[in-house]
């Protein structure tokens, strides 16, 4: 039996505030994983991050070279992984191409709050077993409008008169040969404290590393 690790290229951007606190925590996550912090899009500018199995999203705002985008496009369309969590989805607002690779792009949301959370696909692995569940953190709306080709497996209610309808809240799609995850939970380091989500993140590891066997 190989004792190879997975190599994970964590991507952090923007306003968090303790990228270290939050490396940390990763590191607690996934403790089986050889993981690279990165804070800058430097890093896909080359192709030395090709060397990693998938990369982890933990990111706000930023800008790409029109290079950094082909490269990060190529990196999962080649067979390799993406997980998005959080801001990935309000991350890079000028690169359609990009959101047309996620499956979703944030458009709004509004104060943090306690709401609900339902599983929609109770059999595929990174939910199964999982209950229905409430979590507090920002309610993220979506454009969807690039494609209709993501499977979504959880779903939330936000309670909200003003736009009563569910919104996604965890979707898998293909990409190429490689595989996309996107979780819009996340907000502040606590969350990656809380055992639902350090569930939900190692399970999407596992999916999206499936993907390249």
């Amino acid at each position: 039996m190989s004792n190879k690790k997975n190599k994970i290229l964590l991507y952090l951007g923007g306003r968090y505030s303790s990228f270290k606190t939050i490396y940390k925590r990763f590191k607690e996550i996934l403790p089986n994983c050889l993981i690279g912090m990165y804070d800058n899009t430097d890093i896909f500018s080359g192709k030395d991050f090709f060397s990693y199995d998938t990369t982890i999203f933990f990111s706000q705002m930023g800008e790409l070279t029109e290079t950094q985008e082909k490269n990060i496009l190529d990196f999962v369309r080649i067979g390799k992984g993406f997980i998005g969590l959080h801001g990935a989805s309000a991350s890079f607002k000028e690169h359609p191409k990009y959101f047309e690779m996620l499956g979703g792009r944030f458009i709004s949301h509004k104060g943090i709050q306690t709401f609900d959370i339902k599983i929609l696909d109770r059999n595929h692995q990174i939910i199964k077993g999982l209950d229905d569940f409430s979590f507090k953190d920002e309610p993220y709306r979506h454009d969807f409008s690039m494609g209709n080709d993501i499977h979504v497996l959880a779903e939330a209610d936000y309670h909200d008169p003003d736009d009563p309808k569910p919104e996604p809240l965890m979707w898998i799609k293909n990409y190429g040969k490689g595989r996309v995850f996107f979780c819009s939970l996340g907000h502040g380091v606590l969350s990656l404290k809380k055992e639902v989500f350090r569930s939900i993140i190692q399970r999407a590891v596992e999916w999206v590393l499936e993907g390249q066997k």
